[in-house]
């Protein structure tokens, strides 16, 4: 099958970017240019900065002594203990050497001042947008892949028991997902977000509840007609228990389905997270959200700076788009009518 895969051109490209942007994420405050926690450090004098912008500062000398942390969790959740910054006056993006010959301008930025360079520009509040679209990415990721994994494991229980007893089990579960199936999918994800709150884990479970019909959909069909194999009926007569049937003879034969519907939902996770945050029942601010990034710059798309909503909304775009190829190329590779 991995010989197959890197033929796919579909697979390779989707996966490569999905690869580079988990990469990006996992390192998270290591890589960011702001290193405290939810990249949040708040700049007036900084705010709505083009791309490219490098502004001068210096840092306020902190005599008393600081709580040690590990390194690991400086990685992780940010650096609180980050010295204040205090940006040069009137003029925070002049250089504090100019005039000066090449060398004594190092020495001095260097030695006296810093400097830092908005490469994707700065907010309103001057918060750096390359360190929240960076730590972004770490929250829309792990969003999309619990909510995957929840999903994906709720909906196969639910339809292998939908498929293998039949019966009234089979009618109730077919009446749930009939139920959930007709509500359109943000509408459930709205309605369990405005009864659970606003919060990390509350966004979680609203989306992993909200993707789960799919999967149940699918799997229930494949049992309902897996069962009637000779190997199901074997297994039967043989004596063995409903659940060892369902889960060592059934549920392997589902492995291609389960593979291509776990790529989907993750980006129906992904952009379900992203949705919620642009109405405002996303992830608790300042906690970066893509999706909350583009509602609170929405206002400059007819203004100069209509890159503060673009940006998150291209990535959106992007990471969807990626895991949605892969789930191309998985499909073409594992649909039998494609295999010589």
């Amino acid at each position: 099958m991995w010989k197959t895969l890197k033929k796919s051109r579909l697979f390779l490209g989707g996966a490569g970017i999905c690869l580079l942007l988990i990469l990006v994420g996992t390192l998270g405050y290591a890589i960011t240019p702001d290193p405290t926690p939810n990249a949040n450090q708040i700049v007036p004098e900084w705010s709505n900065l083009a791309p490219g912008t490098t502004v001068y500062y210096s840092v306020a000398s902190t005599t008393s002594e600081q709580e040690t942390v590990p390194q690991f969790l400086h990685w992780a959740l940010g650096n609180a203990n980050t010295p204040k910054i205090i940006p040069i006056k009137d003029h925070p993006t002049a250089n504090p050497g100019k005039g000066m010959n090449t060398e004594d301008s190092i020495k001095m930025v260097d030695g006296v001042f810093h400097h830092r360079t908005f490469w994707l520009g700065s907010d309103r509040f001057g918060r750096d947008i390359l360190s929240r679209m960076i730590i972004g990415a770490r929250i829309s990721l792990s969003i999309g892949f619990l909510a995957m994994l929840v999903s994906i494991v709720l909906g196969t229980i639910i339809g292998l028991c939908a498929g293998y007893f039949g019966g009234r089990v089979d009618a109730f579960f077919s009446w749930l997902i009939t139920v959930f199936w007709s509500v359109p999918t943000l509408l459930i994800a709205l309605g369990l977000s405005m009864l659970l709150g606003k919060g990390y884990y509350q966004v979680l479970l609203a989306t992993a509840l909200s993707t789960w019909v799919e999967v149940a959909r699918v799997v229930r069909g494949q049992t309902l007609q897996l069962k009637q194999r000779e190997f199901v009926l074997a297994a039967k007569i043989t004596g063995f228990s409903h659940s060892r049937i369902m889960f060592k003879h059934i549920l392997p034969n589902l492995k291609g389905s389960l593979t291509v519907l776990a790529t989907t939902n993750f980006a129906s996770a992904i952009l379900l997270e992203a949705g919620l945050g642009f109405l405002g029942l996303g992830v608790s601010p300042p906690t970066p959200s893509w999706g909350m990034m583009v509602k609170e710059n929405l206002g400059y798309l007819v203004l100069d700076n209509s890159y503060l909503a673009l940006i998150p909304g291209v990535a959106i775009m992007i990471l969807v788009m990626s895991f949605n190829l892969m789930s191309m190329g998985l499909r073409d590779i594992l649909d039998p009518y494609n295999q010589q």
